[in-house]
């Protein structure tokens, strides 16, 4: 679960997180967890901020390596899904 509050996050998930609305930095917060039980080594440097039409982009560096690279694609991907199943929207 969300071990942090989100005065601390705010300094911990980049200038622009601040920038999210509650529920949105809460969604950041939890995409973020959830990356960490996976790949803790790119959640420890995840940032998020606004993206474009209410999207909320998370941002973490990702290796060259291809087939690493494409796990961490799918797994990421499949955090997005389960975090939008829950919320509902």
């Amino acid at each position: 679960m969300i071990a942090m509050s989100l005065e601390t996050a705010s300094h911990h998930y980049g200038a622009y997180f601040a920038e999210l609305s509650y529920p949105e930095r809460r969604a950041a917060m939890r995409y973020i967890d959830e990356l960490s039980q996976r790949y803790p080594e790119l959640a420890s440097k995840a940032t998020a901020g606004p993206g474009n039409e209410g999207t909320v982009y998370v941002y973490a560096p990702v290796p060259a390596e291809d087939d690493q690279n494409i796990d961490i694609y799918e797994a990421s991907s499949g955090v997005a899904i389960e975090i939008l199943l829950a919320s509902g929207s």
